[in-house]
């Protein structure tokens, strides 16, 4: 019995100590975490006292940089506010010159229509002096014909009065008769001409055979009524009124020379405009094509390209040809060309432009998706000319664009319908990266276990836009 309480003791015993060495094993791994945990403490400790040291080093750089930036953005603002003068100087040109020419247009068109106007006035004018003139005309030949009539009669009754004179001069000389006092019984009127009427003094003893036909003589009378009544009452302020009209005619013709002047006046500023126009234009024009003609050699490394003018003669409203032929390939219109061949073209035509009349910035909306790779090579090659002179904002998915931006801002959608704007300096990130790479080997020394202070450095981004 004592032997079988031993056994059982011995029993418990064992089990008793297997659960201390049970729990002896578990504090044991506790320990060993705990261990590691402090070991990879201090590990992180040490990548972050490194970590902090180095940006303490970049301080003093970082103010460097920081001063210079300042410097180049006052610098950038002065040339943007210089721009921005010169701009406005230019647009204010522009406007006067477009203000002038519409005041010229405005003011053709009222002269033009002026002119209409008094053109018309001085034709109605000029028909009722023609037919004053002709009434006047008229009248004047009637009272000239009247004239010459009465002339007529003046001088044949002066000549019968004459006659009578002579006629009784001699009777009385010869007969002692005194005609004066026999009184005549009769008259013969003949004639159907009024002009040429001859009036006949008869004795007795003609008279009687003659008879006074009162119908013919009513007749004569009533032609003679009817001819003064188709004449009309004489106007006896003809010649003032002729003389207000002409008055008129002449300050109508004043007014349609000095229409005329102010046209050929407006006609000549018009023509110099044009021709200041053109000469510019002709000047910008010949500059673009010169740098179209190399920047397209340079861009496709060999090849030949020109801007043609459709109509020489009219510059201001002609139209461009734009003629390309790449290597290996024939003189065409860029028409014909490939997508990525009429990109790279464009390419060269706005840098071309871009030369003569540079701005501080330019905004270029996904240029490159269209291209292949080597062409791709080729618009970062000519983009990195202009980066001193210009601020590029580019609109891109592709790579290569992407790695050649000073600055990326993405646009990320986490949640539905809230995006986010997220911004990445490549040369900050780079100086993180230089720093989390120079971590990781001590970090290895001291524990196998990868450290996390440096992991996230960089981010991403989905959308991006670039900058420089």
């Amino acid at each position: 019995a004592e032997l079988v309480s031993l056994e059982e003791k011995e029993k418990t015993s064992t089990a008793l100590v297997e659960e201390v060495d049970g729990v002896v094993e578990g504090l044991r791994g506790r320990r060993d975490a705990a261990n590691a945990e402090l070991t990879e403490a201090k590990v992180g400790l040490a990548s972050e006292e490194q970590l902090l040291a180095s940006f303490r080093r970049q301080i003093e750089p970082l103010n460097v940089r920081i001063t210079e930036l300042k410097q180049l953005v006052a610098q950038r603002r002065d040339d943007i506010e210089s721009g921005a003068n010169k701009k406005a100087q230019t647009e204010k040109e522009i406007a006067d010159s477009t203000e002038r020419i519409a005041k010229g247009r405005v003011e053709r068109e009222q002269s033009s229509g002026s002119i209409t106007a008094l053109l018309s006035q001085k034709a109605e004018a000029d028909q009722k002096v023609e037919e004053r003139e002709a009434a006047l005309r008229a009248v004047r030949e009637e009272l000239s014909s009247s004239q010459e009539r009465r002339s007529k009669l003046e001088v044949e009754l002066a000549q019968n009065n004459m006659s009578a004179e002579n006629l009784c001069e001699r009777m009385q000389e010869k007969y002692q008769v005194a005609l004066r006092e026999v009184e005549p019984v009769c008259l013969a009127v003949s004639g159907d001409d009024p002009g040429s009427l001859k009036v006949e003094v008869l004795a007795d003893e003609d008279a009687e055979g003659h008879e006074t036909d009162w119908e013919r003589v009513g007749e004569k009378v009533s032609e003679l009524q009817d001819r003064i009544d188709r004449m009309g009452p004489v106007n006896l302020v003809a010649i003032e009124e002729y003389k207000e009209i002409e008055e008129r005619h002449a300050e109508l013709t004043r007014h349609h020379d000095d229409l005329v002047q102010a046209k050929e006046r407006l006609l000549e500023i018009i023509e110099q405009i044009n021709t200041e126009t053109t000469e510019m234009f002709r000047t910008t024009f010949e500059k673009i094509r010169a740098n179209f003609r190399d920047l397209f050699t340079e861009v496709f490394e060999g090849g030949k390209a020109d801007l043609v003018l459709v109509d020489e003669e009219d510059v201001l409203s002609s139209g461009i040809e734009i003629v390309a032929r790449p290597p290996g390939k024939k003189l065409q219109s860029i028409t014909l060309l490939s997508g990525g061949e009429q990109t790279m073209t464009a390419v060269s035509l706005l840098f071309s432009i871009y030369q003569v009349s540079p701005s501080p910035f330019c905004l270029l909306d996904e240029l490159d998706a269209p291209l292949d790779e080597s062409n791709i090579n080729r618009f970062v090659r000519v983009l990195k000319r202009f980066l001193d002179q210009s601020q590029f904002l580019i609109i891109t998915h592709n790579k290569r664009t992407i790695s050649m931006a000073d600055t990326l801002y993405g646009v990320t959608m986490q949640e539905q319908g809230v995006s986010k704007i997220v911004s990445v300096k490549f040369q900050e990130t780079e100086r993180d990266g230089d720093a989390a790479r120079a971590a990781k080997p001590a970090a290895s020394r001291g524990q196998a276990t990868k450290p996390k202070a440096a992991a996230d450095a960089g981010g991403e981004s989905d959308v991006i836009s670039m900058g420089k």
